[in-house]
């Protein structure tokens, strides 16, 4: 089994042990106060109004979690303090937008793409691959983890982003070989979320077990309708693309999609779940050891297989019994041949595929080998698991996609 922690860059080594050495001097930067957060970004922005209070509940229960179970460094406390306030402002900032731009709000949204099935199912290559469609408009990190436009005065968000991204990677070890992020590249939507509190984006975060519990049980129609208003913003920035989103945050979430965007066209993509689980527990632990003391593998891996397995049943309950038109894609596609895959998808859909889109298409793909930044490896024993307990909670996915024990 791999170790409960990792050597961490000599910045990050140096600020969690200043943190340690001046707790008093230090304790607000990292306190975290329901009250205290509210009235501090609320001072600092000059705005009061957070919309709908739905959002205090999953804040209480995120905040409960990381003081229970995340066992962070100092570094990590700030990191999630400072993620727990931005998501406030973009609270702030989206209802003080609605208010001034009421127009943005009455238009209709093109069917959009939207990209679920489990993590690590190609749905990040897939994504990009459609977003070198010109028709379409995928979204970039630094729109999304501040998606509202500023109403005066310059728009600061990309500088920002651009900012904190560096100051991240001096920071932190790296995993580009299990997860390419960047600051102007294509992103996957679960960052609109965090604002509602409802959100997965805060467990990659750090270890609030807790936290993924309240989230799995929550009602999501609510965070879902402000995410579908937020896409009215980036709608209305090109009115005239399809939007291309991705998340496997949205799998157990598409009847919540459907209701509030009935036209849009679903892709499930789909992988062996003991290379998904044994995939998604070598990146929950690389992102985990950057902001922990010491991490609790056996919890953790636990905590991922109960996270995925629940919210795929969501998913195929919905299948099932809702009648969900979705498109279904096999990873093993998209690594063999993913033009044809596009190809197919969009012959399915009435889209069609100009001669430049496909260049361009040819040109990603060329340009985007698997193991381009390394090689992923990783094995179930390096968790703590065994194939047996992962294939016992999928048993019902593998029958429906034909993947052998």
């Amino acid at each position: 089994m791999l170790p409960d922690h990792q050597a961490m860059p000599g910045l990050a080594r140096l600020i969690n042990r200043l943190g340690d050495r001046l707790t008093k001097q230090a304790d607000p930067l990292v306190r975290l106060d329901e009250k205290e957060l509210l009235d501090k970004v609320s001072h600092r922005l000059g705005l009061k109004d957070y919309g709908d209070s739905y959002f205090k509940e999953g804040l209480r229960q995120l905040i409960d979690s990381v003081k229970k179970d995340a066992n962070l460094t100092f570094l990590g406390n700030i990191l999630q303090r400072a993620a727990i306030e931005r998501s406030l402002e973009n609270r702030l900032k989206f209802a003080e937008y609605r208010k001034h731009r009421p127009d943005v709000f009455m238009k209709t949204i093109h069917p959009p793409i939207i990209i679920l099935g489990l993590p690590r199912t190609g749905t990040t290559f897939l994504h990009r691959l459609l977003a070198q469609d010109t028709d379409n408009r995928g979204l970039y990190f630094w729109e999304l983890i501040r998606p509202i436009p500023s109403l005066k005065g310059k728009d600061h968000r990309k500088m920002l982003a651009k900012m904190e991204y560096n100051t991240y990677r001096h920071l932190s070890k790296q995993f580009d070989h299990i997860h390419v992020v960047r600051d102007n590249e294509y992103e996957e939507c679960i960052v609109m979320l965090a604002p509602t509190f409802q959100s997965g984006v805060y467990y990659m975060m750090a270890p609030v077990y807790a936290y993924v519990k309240w989230c799995l049980q929550a009602d999501r129609l609510k965070g879902y309708e402000e995410y579908f208003q937020l896409l009215k913003i980036y709608q209305s920035q090109t009115p005239n693309k399809r939007l291309t989103l991705k998340a496997p945050a949205h799998t157990g979430s598409t009847n919540e999609i459907k209701r509030l965007m009935p036209d849009a066209m679903l892709i499930q993509t789909h992988r062996h779940p003991v290379d998904v689980c044994n995939s998604v527990n070598s990146l929950v632990y690389s992102a985990h050891c950057n902001v922990v003391k010491r991490l609790d593998i056996r919890k953790t891996m636990q905590c991922n297989l109960d996270f995925l397995a629940e919210d795929l049943q969501r998913n195929l309950f919905s299948r099932k019994h809702h009648g969900m038109d979705v498109y279904d894609i096999m990873y093993e596609e998209i690594l063999s041949d993913p033009l044809n895959v596009v190809k197919k998808f969009y012959a399915e859909n009435g889209i069609e595929l100009h001669r430049t889109t496909e260049e361009k298409m040819t040109a990603f793909i060329r340009a985007n080998k698997q193991h381009k930044h390394g090689s992923h490896k990783y094995s179930t024993n390096d968790f703590g698991m065994t194939e047996a307990q992962i294939i016992e909670r999928f048993e019902e996915y593998m029958k429906l996609t034909g993947y052998r024990a």
